[in-house]
């Protein structure tokens, strides 16, 4: 026979749930006092430029400067509500995962008699992000934060004209971060736009060039500055008109 405090931790555990997962789509008014509706879930996508540079580590050389490229992606995450910094206006403490992809980017240059091109394609990155949400009006305001996560690229390095035979084509990847802010207008309390910058670095890569027969190592480091454009939507399961 199970003991009564075991049945009521069974119970505790269960009624959680319960309550979590009806806070998560739909109003938690009806589900029980341990429900804090001020905690929301949602969903989001973003699309954006981003300004990649790809550099030699050994002499910091750019082989790309800054070239804009397309990017797109998607978050989920929990959002919390807080008091903003400098004001009693409701801020917010947001948890989220983000899984974004880049396009590539094309160097070419001439080396000793051979035109050689390099390129970075199919870019990805997916981060744990942290932000802080703060109103200056009713439905404006600014967020500020950072994540960590992992990032990558196809690597890949061929000579177009010349005598040398040159190649790689590999994935790469390595530990990934971000900082970032930007300006929040509030459409309505289910959806939300921000505009915003961040700053993304990958860790330095490192891939094998096949040098004329010869395995070769070689590093590279990634980063970008990007303009992005989001839109989330709060408890986006949950019926639109009330």
């Amino acid at each position: 026979m199970a003991r009564p405090s075991r049945i009521i931790s069974l119970a505790t555990i269960f009624t959680t749930l319960v309550c979590l997962t009806a806070s998560a789509f739909a109003d938690c008014t009806n589900c029980c006092s341990e429900c804090e509706p001020e905690r929301q879930f949602y969903l989001g996508g973003i699309i954006g430029s981003s300004w990649i540079t790809l550099n030699d580590p050994a002499t910091q050389e750019a082989i790309v400067a800054s070239e804009p490229v397309f990017i797109a992606g998607g978050t989920s995450g929990i959002a919390f509500r807080r008091n903003s910094w400098f004001s009693d206006l409701p801020g917010q403490l947001r948890l989220e995962f983000e899984a974004r992809g880049r396009d590539q980017v094309v160097a070419t240059e001439t080396l000793a008699g051979d035109t050689i091109a390099e390129q970075a394609s199919d870019g990805w990155s997916t981060m744990i992000n942290v932000w802080r949400d703060n109103k200056f009006s009713e439905k404006w305001g600014y967020y500020i934060g950072a994540g960590i996560g992992a990032g990558g690229y196809r690597s890949n390095i061929e000579v177009t004209a010349g005598p040398t035979v040159i190649s790689n084509n590999e994935n790469v990847s390595a530990f990934a971060w971000q900082a970032g802010t930007g300006l929040i207008w509030e459409i309505s309390d289910r959806t939300t736009l921000d505009l915003g910058y961040r700053f993304f670095s990958i860790n330095n890569t490192t891939a094998t060039l096949d040098l004329a027969g010869t395995p070769t190592p070689y590093e590279r480091g990634y980063s970008a500055s990007e303009l992005l454009l989001s839109v989330r939507i709060y408890e986006p399961f949950r019926r639109f008109i009330k």
